[in-house]
């Protein structure tokens, strides 16, 4: 079982556990919601080490329209209901990082704010299976099978796993920035 983000509400620190993430988002994407989960859990860290986050101080850009990963980061955020998560795949059109296979030209690529600060995040290249992706661009086009969408279902629940058992660093390659500079320095 994974440790409980936790997160500043008002004067309430909420504890939001992963199975509350799948409980609100459901088991569709659940891929997504792991490694919204995961995000969460390293930019927090790097973020805001020596205190609790405030959820209205947390900006939100992701490179891929991903529902799982848009459900996750919304409950512990509420990001999207505060206008402060912007899905932007083109954004990532210039990154290096991996093909999201969203059906919109996105990317695994995505920057979490807290205040000024800013971490610039991609998904580390090769976690994902060629399986996953080739199977997920199937239904976008609509070709995919009932026994594809089966093994696809099966592959989202592998993936989760797999990311929950993983460190955030070891999934991710990430630097620090200011939120007024889209760069990071080397």
């Amino acid at each position: 079982m994974q440790e409980a983000l936790r997160i500043k509400d008002g004067n309430d620190v909420l504890l939001i556990s992963y199975e509350d993430m799948l409980k609100y988002h459901g088991r569709q994407f659940i891929g997504g919601v792991a490694l919204a989960y995961k995000l969460l859990e390293l930019a927090l860290r790097e973020l805001v080490p020596d205190e609790v986050p405030v959820r209205d101080r947390i900006t939100i850009t992701l490179g891929v329209y991903g529902p799982g990963i848009i459900d996750g980061i919304e409950m512990v955020t509420r990001a999207m209901r505060r206008n402060a998560l912007l899905v932007e795949p083109q954004l990532a059109a210039d990154k290096l990082a991996p093909d999201a296979a969203d059906g919109q030209g996105g990317k695994y690529y995505f920057e979490i704010a807290y205040d000024e600060e800013k971490l610039n995040i991609t998904l580390k290249p090769g976690l994902l299976p060629d399986e996953f992706i080739r199977l997920a661009y199937k239904t976008h086009d609509k070709t995919l099978t009932e026994g594809e969408q089966l093994r696809l279902q099966d592959l989202k629940e592998e993936i989760a796993q797999f990311l929950l058992m993983q460190k955030p660093e070891d999934l991710f390659d990430y630097c620090r920035t200011k939120l007024s500079d889209p760069y990071c320095k080397k």
